[in-house]
């Protein structure tokens, strides 16, 4: 993993449309931005899985503001599993999302905006400043993927959460997709954070297709 970042800034850059300054696949987007969060949380020690939920191992201050909002909302409410805080923290933008594209201002990657629709509404977008750390990011993937170099956890980790963010034909090509969903498929065999993480992921979007069926259905 390139050391200026988190994993939850590096699929920030991935999902995020370098002119529009918005993410490309909105809802996968932001459970995969909670859960890569959470994710490496996990690996570094941070929190742990006991009984199935989520609990604090280790409640000390990192540099992260994000990971620190993160950590002090989960010691204070009862143990929840992952999907619970994925569903949460990707809810609530002011904790983790825009904390997250502003440590990616601070660093000079992105730019913010203001942008204004229809002479009304206006919302603030993230357009590219410096593709550079993209460029970098996007070619140590595809490096991984489909040249076979060395991975650590974190990229595993990344590589799990760029599927589970439908981000696979945007990261490694339409023509690729089959290669790197089997490739990532395998590393979830073996990094049980990364199928853990991806599989919660999953499992949140499936309760959400459902209670929205149920809802036409009642309708």
């Amino acid at each position: 993993m390139i050391v200026i970042f988190t994993i939850a800034e590096a699929l920030t850059l991935l999902a995020t449309d370098d002119e529009k300054g918005t993410a490309k696949v909105t809802s996968s987007v932001q459970y995969g931005l909670s859960g890569a969060a959470i994710a490496e949380l996990l690996y570094k020690g941070k929190l742990a899985i006991e009984k199935k939920k989520v609990i604090v191992k280790d409640d000390s201050l990192t540099d992260i503001s994000f990971f620190n909002t993160i950590i002090e909302e989960i010691k204070e409410a009862k143990a929840k599993k992952v999907e619970h805080w994925i569903r949460y923290f990707s809810s609530k933008k002011e904790r983790l999302i825009d904390p997250l594209y502003l440590s990616l201002v601070e660093k000079g990657i992105l730019k913010e905006e203001e942008k204004t629709n229809f002479l009304i509404f206006s919302r603030t977008v993230y357009p590219t400043l410096d593709e550079r750390a993209e460029v970098e990011i996007r070619k140590q993937v595809n490096d991984v993927v489909l040249n076979g170099k060395e991975r650590d956890g974190e990229v595993e980790i990344l590589l799990s959460l760029i599927k589970a963010s439908s981000l696979i034909n945007e990261v490694f090509g339409k023509e690729n997709k089959k290669e790197a969903k089997q490739f990532i498929k395998e590393i979830e065999k073996e990094n049980e954070l990364a199928k853990l993480i991806s599989k919660a992921i999953s499992n949140v979007e499936s309760e959400d297709m459902a209670t929205i069926s149920t809802t036409v259905i009642n309708n």
